[in-house]
């Protein structure tokens, strides 16, 4: 897997499979079942296994000033 930060403040992935593996065809059909492109159903899957992987808290969202600020204090962004 290899990481590159794009000019827009954007870090991409690229991720390899080898044309004999099956896992792309299948995550092209799970994706077409959710109406979603792969890109976005890989994001999906990323989220619900860190989400899976979490302290188990059930800590609740911290409120923010502004979008931005609610994702940084929850976690989605950066600072």
């Amino acid at each position: 897997m290899q990481r590159v930060l794009l000019e827009d403040e954007k870090i991409r992935y690229t991720i390899e499979f080898d044309e004999r593996e099956t896992i792309a065809d299948e995550l092209a059909r799970l994706a077409a079942e959710s109406g979603i492109n792969v890109e976005q159903f890989i994001k999906r899957l990323i989220v619900d296994a860190l989400e899976s992987t979490g302290d188990g808290s059930g800590k609740s969202c911290e409120l923010g000033e502004n979008l931005e600020d609610f994702l940084v204090k929850n976690g989605a962004l950066k600072r």
